[in-house]
Parts: structure tokens; C-alpha cells; sequence
């Protein structure tokens, strides 16, 4: 089985043993088949269509000799499986619990060359209407129930080749919190140079089906809404803090032309993300709290934070530094500004700050579309 680490490394999924994959190439996250002589399977429940958009788009794939190709692709269906369905699976223990999703992708060689062992099903992700992408796996189809309801391209493995103008359909299985549903799939492939693409996003779910807005988890919180966490201090130290994020803003990339961008970057959107702090706790906190933040996007990428180094002292007049910018004493607050950076066809849906230490809650704020 081919082995390509971009998917996983990307969406930090777990690695466990490999198996031969039943859905196309499968993910680097592989549940590995473990029938253990087991004769009689469990029912799964009949896999749940999800509706999806299926417009074919252009594309990139790029193959492990670093070679690029046009591909003509779009999801042909979703399904929402049931759990049982990988009961004779061997997984991961923060695999379990979780809900399979089958993903069926066609897709067209638009070049003038053959595709060897062409895998872009990896490239391919689904994530909730919070940002929070699949993680993707690979099993024996024999470990699956008999009676999961799997789509027939996830019941046969991926072309050998495929030559130009051919057609192939391809399946990937994720799993996703029983609590979340798919609301968008999208593909981030990578050039020959190894940077990744602009994702190609197909709505899912509600927003595709026309039947209103996905739903987002109930315990995400408005803008300027606190919530308490705890983050550690300089002696690793647990201290209360509470966070409101309190604005996030799409800016220019001119806005940073005094700062030596990346090619890639110069092609992108800075959004500002501001947070005030309220230092809860008996320790003294240092201003960076923002470095526990996280920009998840519609296409289940995380925005890339921006560290820019600055000599002039002049800074980003749209996302100031860090007021005070002393230690922040108990009961004082501070205000603290980051940049991350987003392609053009991407845009944020939710904001994380990950607390740490024995007291730490994960807090979600959501990102109103017009901001």
C-alpha cells in the first residue's frame, strides 16, 4: 500500500498499523482489519445519504515524483454510516465512539500523460460547519458489517492508472464526533514544490441541500462573550484567566507590505483575530495568550498564524501589539491582536483558544459571516 504523509501530517490525524485500503488508497490514518476470527458481524444501521454538491472543478494533483496534474473532480456522494459498522475494526481508543463517513470522489485525467497509482482522494477533506475536518482512515473491507450500507467504490481499491481523458471513482472513509455532521468537502492538493494549493470547496449538508445553515456545536460562544479557561505561567503555574474574543477581521495583504512575505503568502488574506484577557488567578501572566489560538476555516485547514518581526517598532496599525505589554497582574486585563493568514477561496468559521494545565476548558467562539 502506498504511503503518503501530507493528509495526516496536514490534518493531524493518527497513524496506526496500515492495512490494505478498501476505499480507494485510504487515508494515513488506518484503522487496521482485525476480524480476529469473528464469524458473526453486527448489523450496522443503512448508511444515511448526505447531501453534497457535485460540480466537477479543475484540480491539482501532484504525484510522489513531484509531478503535477490536472484532474477534473467533485464528490459523487456522502454517507452517514453508523458506528457498528467498524465493530470488528481495530482502533485507535481516540477513534472510538467516532461516526464513519463515506466519501465517494470521481474524478478525470485532464492531461496529456498517464497517472500512475493516482491517489488524490488524500488531498480530499470533509468538515463540520465549525471547521472541524474528518480524520481520515484506511480498513479491510472484510473487517467492515456486511449489511454497513458502503457505497460500491469503497468495496474496491484505487486504479493502478488511469490514462488521459479516463475516469475513476475513488472512496475515503472519515470519522467525525457523532455530535457533528459534514458541512463542507473540499480538496487542498500540493504543487510540485510541496506547498499546498488554494482548496476547491463543494458545500454539504444543509447549505448544500438549499434547507438552511448547517447547524454549529450548541456550545460555541458569540463575539465578546467570555468564557474561563487557564493557561500556566512562567513557573508552570495554573492560572485562571478569562478570554472573550472580541473581533476578527479580514484585512489586505497590502496592509503587510512592509513584512518579507512568502510567494505563497503574498497570494493570501490576513484576518485579524483580537482577544482580551482577564487574568483570574493569584500569578502574574506574560502577554501571549493568543499563541493558544486557533482560525479553523470552512475547508477543515487551520488559518496559518502570521509571526512577523518587526525592528521599526511601527508594528500593524490594523492589529496592534498587546495592551499593557507588561505582565499582566491578577485581575488586570490585556488585549492582544494575532494575524493569520487564509487562501482567497477559504474563510474562518471559528476561533479555539486551548487553555492548559488541570483547569484548562477548550472555548469556541464563531465567526459571523459578514465579519
Amino acid at each position: 500500500m502506498r504511503v503518503d504523509g501530507r493528509v495526516g501530517r496536514a490534518a493531524g490525524v493518527l497513524v496506526l498499523a496500515l492495512s490494505a485500503a478498501a476505499c480507494g488508497a485510504g487515508g494515513d490514518a488506518a484503522a487496521g482489519g482485525d476480524t480476529g476470527g469473528q464469524k458473526d458481524q453486527k448489523q450496522g444501521a443503512p448508511a444515511r445519504p448526505v447531501p453534497v454538491e457535485s460540480a466537477k472543478r479543475s484540480v491539482v494533483w501532484t504525484d510522489l515524483q513531484h509531478q503535477s496534474h490536472e484532474l477534473l473532480a467533485a464528490p459523487s456522494e456522502l454517507a452517514r454510516g453508523s458506528v457498528a459498522d467498524l465493530e470488528n475494526v481495530r482502533l485507535d481508543p481516540k477513534l472510538k465512539g467516532l461516526v464513519p463517513y463515506y466519501l465517494t470522489v470521481s474524478y478525470t485525467n485532464k492531461g496529456k500523460t498517464k497517472l500512475e497509482r493516482p491517489a488524490p482522494e488524500r488531498d480530499f477533506l470533509i468538515a463540520s460547519a465549525d471547521g472541524q475536518p474528518g480524520k481520515p482512515i484506511s480498513v479491510f473491507s472484510s473487517a467492515l458489517s456486511q449489511n454497513s450500507g458502503l457505497p460500491k467504490a469503497c468495496s474496491k481499491g484505487a486504479p493502478q492508472s488511469l490514462k488521459p481523458g479516463g475516469t475513476a471513482t475513488v472512496c475515503q472513509i472519515f470519522m467525525m464526533s457523532p455530535d457533528l455532521s459534514p458541512a463542507a468537502v473540499s480538496h487542498i492538493g500540493r504543487d510540485a514544490d510541496g506547498d499546498e494549493n488554494d482548496p476547491v470547496i463543494w458545500k454539504a449538508g444543509s447549505s448544500a441541500s438549499g434547507t438552511g445553515k448547517d447547524e454549529l456545536p450548541a456550545e460555541m460562544l458569540p463575539l465578546k462573550k467570555s468564557a474561563r479557561s487557564a493557561v500556566q505561567d512562567a513557573k508552570q503555574r495554573n492560572v485562571r484567566v478569562e478570554a472573550a474574543a472580541q473581533s476578527i477581521r479580514r484585512g489586505k495583504v497590502a496592509d503587510l507590505s512592509r513584512f518579507k512575505l512568502s510567494s505563497d503568502e503574498k497570494g493570501q488574506v490576513p484576518y485579524y483575530v483580537t482577544v482580551r484577557y482577564r487574568n483570574a488567578g493569584s500569578h502574574e501572566l506574560l502577554p501571549q495568550m493568543n499563541q493558544k489560538t486557533e482560525l479553523r476555516a470552512v475547508s477543515g485547514r487551520a488559518a496559518r498564524r502570521l509571526n512577523l518581526i518587526d525592528f521599526s517598532g511601527e508594528g500593524v496599525a490594523q492589529c496592534p501589539d498587546a495592551k499593557p505589554d507588561g505582565l499582566v497582574k491578577p485581575k488586570a486585563s490585556v488585549t492582544e491582536c494575532s494575524v493569520f493568514m487564509l487562501p482567497r477561496t477559504d474563510s474562518p468559521v471559528s476561533l479555539v483558544f486551548t487553555g492548559e494545565g488541570s483547569a484548562a476548558k477548550t472555548v469556541t467562539w464563531r465567526v459571523p459571516r459578514a465579519e
